[in-house]
C-alpha cells in the first residue's frame, strides 16, 4: 500500500507524493509558453533517476519518457531530489534510447558544482540505470525494453492523486 510523503523537487517546488517500496509518485505543476501545466514524475530510489512522460513533448513524441539522474535525499517522510544534469530519452523500443547532457555533467565536475567522488557516483548510477532498464545486451529481440518502463514503478503508475503542490521561495 503506497504511503505518503513530500518531495522537494530542486529546492523549488513541494508536492504531495506517494512511496511504493524503492519508488515514489507526485504530480506537480508549472507554466510553459504562458499555459499552466500538470507534470507525473516518479523517482527510482534504488538507482536515484527521475522519470516523467512529458506533457510538452511534440505529438510525435507523445508517450516517450524523459529520464533525469537526480541527487536523492531521502528522509523517510520527505525525499528531495534535485537535477544532475545527465539525461536519458526513451521512445519506443524499436528506437534507440538518447543519453543527453555528458557535457554538462562534465562541466559542472570541471567547475566545481560536483566533487569528484559525486561525479563517479552519478555516472555509475547512470550505467546502472541504463543495464537495469533499457540495454539489452545479447537480447535480439526489440519489440519490448528489458524493464521500462521500470516495474517498480507499476503499483504507482495508476494511483489516483490529488495534486498539491507549490512553488517555493528560494
Amino acid at each position: 500500500m503506497p504511503s505518503p510523503v513530500t518531495v522537494i523537487r530542486d529546492g523549488a517546488v513541494r508536492a504531495r507524493g506517494y512511496r511504493d517500496g524503492d519508488a515514489v509518485v507526485y504530480d506537480w505543476g508549472f507554466t510553459w509558453q504562458g499555459a499552466e501545466r500538470e507534470q507525473r514524475s516518479f523517482v527510482l530510489l534504488d538507482t536515484g533517476f527521475q522519470i516523467n512522460q512529458p506533457v510538452v513533448f511534440p505529438e510525435h513524441q507523445r508517450g516517450w519518457w524523459y529520464c533525469d539522474l537526480v541527487r536523492v535525499v531521502d528522509e523517510g517522510h520527505t525525499v528531495h531530489v534535485d537535477d544532475h544534469w545527465i539525461d536519458v530519452i526513451v521512445g519506443p523500443p524499436d528506437h534507440p534510447y538518447r543519453v543527453l547532457d555528458l557535457d554538462e555533467y562534465a562541466d559542472a565536475i570541471a567547475a566545481g558544482d560536483l566533487d569528484a567522488a559525486t561525479g563517479v557516483d552519478g555516472l555509475r548510477r547512470t550505467q546502472l540505470f541504463l543495464d537495469r532498464h533499457l540495454n539489452r545486451r545479447h537480447d535480439t529481440r526489440r519489440d519490448c525494453w528489458p524493464d521500462f518502463p521500470p516495474r517498480a514503478i507499476a503499483a504507482l503508475a495508476g494511483l489516483v492523486v490529488t495534486p498539491q503542490w507549490e512553488h517555493l521561495d528560494r
